[in-house]
């Protein structure tokens, strides 16, 4: 079996997505260091959207086990391509972890994990030339066979050195959004300083829940009391980022007058809230049925997944903000 859960992978390798590099101020920042900042952004971004949907369709199709499940109908396989230009970002990421100013820990895990995550890259792409041309039909999955295990061995390899990546890179990061949140204050941007305040908390709690080790499986195992202020502190910025982006004085000197993504960022956060308000009333009544996105539909049951649910809702959040920057 696999070491991590596929299905789960955003929640295990720490940061589900992060935000552009785009919010970085310039001033805050030297030219290299942005540039270096944005290559291990891009990288970090491209392993927690395209390449995790890629795994996860494939281990979907063929099982998590270390034996390939093949389906007695299976006709043929698709899967998000390994692009050129994917293979270009993580050889300029394994460039920059050589090159000053120094990102400490980050960039020696960064030369850690490149090599693993090229050889994964070229299994997925091998993968998909065999499915597309249809060879499993000429060696009735010989080499479907041995392309599985090889995949299945290096993502339990990749996973290991990517957590400790995103672990490592986390210092960065928050040092660096914490800079950015301080200067949209400085400069009286209120509308982005709430809104990059809005995504911040929302990691947090994910990276709380990751952290104490609970998942939708053990959820009532987390501290109430520890989550309501939490999730306060994201309602009150929530409240704030509202009623800010009302005023038009203010999306004017901001940048965001007819800006369509606000709106969308605004829906976004809006569909969050409401799963994070789901979190807080299951920990509070201890009932793990509440979910307000299957309220009034006819259902077939199954588990509830809150913490899933949120952390989808966080980020398409988070695609909407990087738009609306």
């Amino acid at each position: 079996m696999l070491k991590k859960n596929v299905s789960y992978v955003l929640i295990c390798v720490l940061m589900c997505a992060l935000l552009s590099a785009c919010s970085i101020s310039e001033n805050s920042n030297s030219k290299i260091d942005t540039e270096k900042y944005n290559a291990y952004i891009t990288l970090s971004n491209y392993m927690n959207g395209w390449l995790h949907e890629a795994v996860t369709i494939y281990f979907k199709e063929f099982g998590i086990k270390e034996e390939i499940a093949i389906d007695k109908d299976f006709d043929s396989f698709q899967t998000f391509p390994i692009l050129q230009g994917h293979k270009d970002d993580v050889e300029k990421s394994l460039e920059y972890a050589s090159k000053k100013p120094s990102f400490g820990a980050a960039d020696d895990s960064m030369k850690a994990l490149c090599p693993k995550l090229k050889e994964l890259m070229d299994t997925l792409n091998e993968i998909e030339n065999y499915y597309n041309t249809k060879s499993f039909v000429d060696d009735d999955f010989a080499k479907g066979k041995e392309l599985h295990k090889r995949l299945y061995s290096q993502y339990n390899e990749y996973v290991i050195l990517a957590e400790k990546f995103f672990s490592d890179f986390d210092v960065i990061t928050q040092q660096k959004k914490q800079e950015d949140l301080e200067d949209l204050k400085k400069s009286d941007y209120m509308i982005r300083h709430y809104a990059m305040s809005i995504v911040m908390r929302a990691q947090d709690i994910e990276r709380s829940f990751y952290d104490t080790g609970v998942n939708d499986s053990n959820i009532l195992d987390y501290d109430v009391n520890k989550y309501k202020e939490k999730y306060d502190l994201l309602t009150e910025d929530i409240n704030k980022f509202m009623e800010y982006s009302k005023d038009d004085e203010r999306l004017k000197k901001e940048g965001l007058e007819g800006n369509a993504f606000v709106g969308s960022f605004k829906g976004d956060v809006e569909r969050m809230k409401v799963t994070a308000t789901d979190i807080m009333q299951i920990l509070e009544t201890k009932d793990t049925s509440i979910n307000s996105d299957t309220k009034g539909k006819v259902t077939t049951g199954g588990q509830n997944a809150p913490l899933e649910y949120f952390s989808r809702k966080v980020s398409s959040m988070i695609d909407s903000y990087n738009n609306m920057n």
